[in-house]
């Protein structure tokens, strides 16, 4: 009897430890945030870990610019300074590409939402590098061909808004307690650059094969008209990947097309920050990452630009990051 009973514990003992490394495993495939996700309309998102990072230009890589683009003015780049320490203490998943105009036509299709360029609110600029400003320009006709695999244009950062609103309310793939948003500015910065804060996405070295630029056939004065990227205007999200991604798996992040931020634009504080979000008002939201229509010093992770939230111009759009917790 006391060996069947030995025998019998031998056999729960088992189970049990059975039980656990299936939910050990379990466990494991559901860990939040995963390396890669893909929701239910289709968008890729990658992992970014929390970490530190240097923010923004030291004084010698302002120089350094100053010298190699002589066009360049320093005015530029006084808003990329003071550097600083950024601590980001959460992970959270970032747009692994721009939104597509497929995505924002689901979006559209489905709430029957009218763009600010398409019902003319606000104050916002139509220019689309075509002959000067389009008063009916719109991320339906940027007065160039997009297909459904073409990073989204002339969308205002309300729009943008409209459409993370959308997305919070219809997605269901997205676990409880986890919410979209654009990406704060450090959040942004710190995808682009990785943990080695380098000045490119690929590294600390400009390399015209690995971004969509304004080189030649673009028919701008300003135009690399030496050097051909293949695209004169905006190119399929993820064109230039792996080779132009980011050190933590972002594509496009310098080039193709100029990206909204959450934060309003202001010059930088001094002193180390933790999770920033940017001052609480402002009359500028920020843009990042350069376009397909840009001067080649806009594609360095660092360099900032905005416009007014109502604005839609022929090189800009967004990407979106999924976060734990409220907005």
């Amino acid at each position: 009897m006391a060996s069947q009973a030995r025998s019998g514990m031998g056999v729960v003992v088992a189970l049990g430890v059975l039980a656990v490394a299936v939910l050990a495993a379990r466990g494991a495939e559901g860990e939040w945030p995963p390396a890669e996700f893909t929701n239910s309309i289709g968008m890729k998102f990658v992992r970014i870990p929390g970490g530190e990072f240097r923010m923004g230009s030291t004084e010698e890589e302002i120089k350094a610019v100053l010298a190699k683009y002589p066009n360049a003015k320093e005015e530029f780049f006084t808003n990329q300074s003071p550097a600083h320490k950024v601590h980001l203490t959460r992970a959270f998943l970032m747009g692994k590409h721009e939104v597509t105009v497929g995505q924002f036509r689901k979006f559209v299709e489905a709430t029957r939402y009218k763009t600010e360029a398409e019902s003319g609110a606000g104050r916002g600029q139509g220019f689309v590098f075509d002959g000067g400003d389009k008063p009916d320009a719109s991320w339906r006709k940027p007065y160039f061909e997009q297909t459904d695999a073409h990073p989204v244009l002339c969308v205002s950062w309300n729009d943008a808004r409209k459409f993370v609103e959308w997305l919070n309310a219809s997605d269901k793939s997205r676990p409880a307690g986890w919410t979209y948003r654009l990406p704060t500015e450090a959040e942004w910065e710190y995808a682009a650059r990785g943990p080695k804060s380098l000045i490119y996405p690929w590294g600390n070295e400009w390399d015209r094969t690995r971004c969509n630029f304004a080189g030649k056939g673009t028919g701008f004065l300003w135009e690399a008209n030496e050097i051909d990227d293949g695209f004169a205007r905006t190119a399929p999200v993820g064109s230039f990947s792996p080779k132009g991604d980011s050190p933590l798996g972002a594509c496009d992040m310098a080039g193709n097309i100029w990206q909204w931020c959450e934060d309003w634009y202001a010059t930088y504080q001094r002193g180390d920050q933790t999770d920033p979000t940017g001052p609480p008002t402002g009359e500028h939201r920020v843009w990042r990452g350069g376009s397909w229509a840009y001067f080649p010093w806009g594609y360095r992770s660092a360099y900032r630009n905005g416009s007014t939230p109502e604005n839609r111009e022929g090189d800009t759009g967004f990407r979106v990051v999924l976060i734990p917790g409220p907005q």
